[in-house]
């Protein structure tokens, strides 16, 4: 009788565990905590607040100040609904495979501990892998990370992306698990800040302003009750202010502007972007109208080409540009021109091509724009679009002075070539540019990278999780100090021209009517 009342007993309990997962975490999930070890949970305010939004909401994205303890909420939520509901497939997407096996690594701990009548009457594991729990109910956990593709054509009914912001390629682990919610499936994302202009930043904006339909959860560090002011003077001194606002934020503003340790002093940015940033006179692209290098702008919402000022007359322009791969995803190609007079930046070009394409896009916003000068990176694909440049017919390429080793000569290279030395040269007098207001931006996209533009932990730069437009923007810098000197470009070829004759018979040291003499006797073969 004892033996089978304390069965019904715990049948009654493991019913109210299926349906209170707060009540679960609080009476049977142990964690382990790095001072005292094995410790049965104690949900915080900020913890059970969220786990009833999991329940409530289809979609959370999470903004929070680092160990306040969602990571092991996350994991422990995913293990409660693989024990407690058959069919569940529950993927859970981390930075590195490192960190994808220590977020699952949780969730096995919590299932190890389970006392062992629970464990008898939940379902069984099939096997023990570190990146995935498969049990006999048809529902498993997958852990992995970010770099798969764990969706496409795979039925999942929650998809749990841990700091987010961090990700190698954000929008492509966005466009991976999107066509989860079309079938109904849930989505968390967590994510510490990482700068402003990104893509989960911008993903939390669309969420505050009710347009993305995820339900917004901001948690800063005094989420954690034992943390008091003292404790967050003590990080204060201890930390330098970048890191402070990623890991302690004190709000979300602080989190995301204050954040990622940025390359660009962000009140300087902040202030230029307040009173330069403006929407574009029009946007679209250039359609060459005849083989006179003739070219008229044409109105496109998803056009390219954005424009402040069109060409004027007696004006000369410079134009930098970054060269990507031309793939769905990852980095833009990107050029911007700039007045060399006024130094506002006029037009801007962004987008997803081929390079050898970029190289003609180039050399019809070139040509529009009075036959700039025109600065490409050559670094991996860029000598592909500068070649294209080049056999377009355009002239006024950037050629970079460069001594060869094996010649032990000076010669002339095509392009830009971004290397240790001059990227941080670039990059600095770019922000000399800005601060002195010898360069002016309108474009809103520039000023959100050039936000997001950090040093990392070995002090190199990059962008955040884009930079394609700080490069060029570096570049066209670059090019307003070489666009005076001739010896930077491509020349045209005076060829059998007037100048030509006039140049081989200064040569040749005689006056030009004995030089057309000397030419007609013995023909323009011997002049070659």
């Amino acid at each position: 009788m004892n033996a089978r009342f304390r069965e019904l007993q715990r049948e009654v309990e493991f019913r109210r565990c299926a349906k209170d997962p707060q009540y679960w975490f609080e009476n049977y999930v142990y964690i382990k905590h790095p001072s005292t070890g094995k410790t049965l949970i104690r949900l915080r305010e900020a913890q059970a607040e969220t786990l009833r939004a999991f329940l409530d909401e289809d979609r959370v994205i999470i903004l929070k100040a680092r160990q306040i303890g969602f990571s092991t909420l996350c994991a422990g939520y995913a293990l409660w609904r693989v024990l407690f509901h058959s069919d569940e497939n529950v993927i859970m997407l981390s930075r590195t495979e490192r960190d994808s096996v220590d977020l699952l690594s949780k969730s096995w701990y919590m299932y190890r501990n389970l006392p062992d009548w629970m464990t008898a009457r939940c379902p069984r594991p099939r096997g023990n892998h570190q990146q995935k729990i498969v049990l006999d109910n048809n529902s498993q956990i997958e852990s992995l990370p970010s770099r798969t593709n764990p969706a496409r054509g795979r039925t999942v009914t929650l998809v749990i992306i841990d700091e987010w912001a961090f990700l190698e390629n954000p929008e492509e682990a966005w466009a991976s698990i999107e066509p989860v919610a079309d079938l109904g499936g849930r989505i968390i994302g967590l994510s510490t800040a990482n700068g402003a202009g990104n893509f989960f930043h911008q993903f939390w904006v669309t969420a505050t302003t009710g347009e993305s339909g995820f339900k917004p959860i901001f948690y800063p560090w005094s989420a954690v009750p034992e943390r008091g002011e003292d404790w967050y003077q003590l990080k204060t001194e201890e930390m330098l202010p970048w890191q402070l606002h990623q890991e302690y934020p004190r709000s979300a503003e602080e989190a995301f502007i204050r954040s990622g340790n940025p390359y660009y002093d962000l009140d300087m940015v902040m202030a230029l972007e307040t009173a330069e940033k403006r929407k574009p006179l029009a946007v679209g692209y250039l359609h060459e109208l005849s083989s006179l290098r003739d070219f008229e702008f044409r109105v496109g919402s998803r056009g390219p080409l954005q424009v402040w000022e069109r060409p004027r007359d007696g004006h000369a322009y410079v134009i930098g540009a970054d060269v990507a791969e031309g793939l769905e995803y990852g980095d833009y190609s990107s050029a911007f021109v700039s007045d060399l007079r006024t130094g506002e930046v006029v037009a801007e070009w962004h987008g997803h091509t081929e390079a050898d394409l970029f190289g003609q896009e180039l050399a019809k916003l070139g040509w529009w724009y009075n036959t700039a000068l025109v600065g490409v990176e050559s670094n991996n694909h860029g000598l592909t679009t500068l070649v294209a440049l080049r056999n377009t017919g355009y002239n006024r390429i950037y050629y970079r002075v460069q001594y060869d080793e094996r010649t032990r000569q000076q010669g002339r290279k095509m392009g830009w070539r971004t290397s240790r030395v001059t990227k941080p040269l670039a990059l600095d007098e770019l922000g000399l540019a800005l601060r002195e207001q010898t360069v002016r931006i309108h474009s809103e996209k520039a000023y959100q990278e050039l936000k997001t533009f950090v040093r990392d932990e070995k002090g190199q730069a990059h962008g955040s999780p884009h930079d394609d437009r700080v490069i060029a923007l570096a570049i066209m810098n670059q090019m307003r100090k070489h666009a005076t000197a001739p010896d930077n470009f491509e020349k045209k070829s005076d060829y059998w021209t007037l100048d030509w004759f006039a140049r081989l018979a200064d040569e040749q040291r005689v006056s030009a009517e004995d030089f057309i003499g000397r030419f007609n006797t013995v023909g323009r073969a011997g002049w070659n």
